[in-house]
């Protein structure tokens, strides 16, 4: 069995390389562009002796003191990680896959604040919706297990929000400076750097018993790196999601994934449909639809049938969630991740996120 802790850090020195990969492939062709195109880019820009080697570059631009404002972002996925898993042993898993998914409308409400964003009518109905949906979908997922007895529900919520907050926090403080660098590799690779160090940490904190026995590599096969690479490249895909679009919209493209993900598995694995999952789904779809923020003036009839309908689904997915599990809000528990240690999470993620 392979090392979680291990697997993170290769995922995020994988980002990490292929930044540095890239920094130099725009560095070298930059470099070879006129001198009146290379004069009007500052960073490249030559020095006293008429040459600006590549490691120049990286001293003046990539390792620096603003290289430090990634390692916000870093420490705080981090902190969330460990209060995700505080929250994971002192609440029911259904419990807390409603309670995260309030991290949309935290993320929301920090873009108002930091980045000064703006949300019509329309667009405060879809995350709202989106909230809701997320949380069905997710419930949907949860199987009855046992789990120790002992948990302390305040310590769980208190956990959940503050993982809610440090979560939209992180992904609005990354975009704001994400989208005021002029290359966005140079940002990534000073996140995944940090990144990879508190790994690392983890890694000698966690596992260094392990990996004294096995070494880093233990357990190691093709599935796991190709799973590691799958990581490293939707944290990318991610974080251009960001640069281009906004944290919101990486918001609703998860939701979205999270959907696609269920429905796969219930064609090709034994994953049981049920009435929670298609009201989840139908109103993530919805909320998407909602947030583009385009729809034109509806009269009283048509909100009150959106009202409705909306209604209809919530109800639905609550009854099939009661009928599926008469007794999780009660005494039942779920280890849904009762072998996770606190590590660095990725980026994208799922977090990043």
């Amino acid at each position: 069995m392979f090392l979680a802790s291990t697997a993170v850090t290769m995922d995020e020195m994988s980002k990490f390389l292929l930044s540095f990969l890239m920094i130099y492939f725009n560095f070298s062709r930059h470099r070879g562009m006129k001198p009146s195109v290379v004069s009007a880019v500052p960073e490249l820009c030559e020095d006293d002796d008429g040459h600006k080697s590549f490691a120049t570059f990286l001293t003046q631009n990539v390792v620096n003191q603003n290289s430090l404002l990634m390692a916000v972002p870093a420490l705080l996925y981090t902190v969330q990680k460990n209060l995700l898993y505080v929250a994971l042993s002192n609440l029911d898993a259904c419990v807390y896959q409603v309670a995260y998914s309030a991290k949309l409308l935290t993320t929301a409400v920090f873009s108002f604040f930091i980045l000064g964003r703006r949300f019509s009518f329309w667009q405060q109905a879809g995350l709202g919706t989106l909230m809701i949906g997320v949380a069905l979908v997710q419930v949907s997922q949860v199987t009855d297990a046992k789990r120790p007895t002992g948990e302390r529900p305040l310590l769980g919520f208190a956990a959940v929000s503050l993982a809610c907050v440090t979560s939209g926090f992180a992904s609005v403080y990354f975009e704001y400076w994400l989208k005021r660098s002029p290359d966005f590799w140079i940002k990534q690779a000073q996140l995944a750097f940090y990144a990879m160090i508190l790994g690392l940490g983890a890694v000698l904190t966690q596992d260094l018993s392990a990996l004294r026995k096995g070494g880093f590599f233990q357990g190691y096969d093709f599935i796991v790196v190709l799973t590691i690479a799958f990581e490293a490249g939707g944290g990318i895909i991610v974080a251009l999601v960001t640069k281009y679009a906004d944290s919101i919209a990486k918001n609703f493209a998860t939701a979205l994934s999270l959907t696609l993900t269920t429905i796969l598995s219930a064609a090709f694995w034994e994953f049981q449909v049920t009435p929670s999952f298609l009201s989840g789904a139908a109103l993530t779809l919805f909320a998407t639809y909602l947030y583009q923020g385009s729809l034109p003036p509806l009269s009283n009839e048509a909100v009150m049938r959106i009202t409705i309908a909306a209604g209809f689904a919530i109800v639905l997915g609550t009854m099939s969630l009661l009928h599926t599990h008469p007794d999780v809000w009660v005494s039942s528990r779920v280890q849904a991740l009762g072998d996770v240690k606190p590590s660095v999470p990725d980026m994208v993620s799922k977090m990043r996120p």
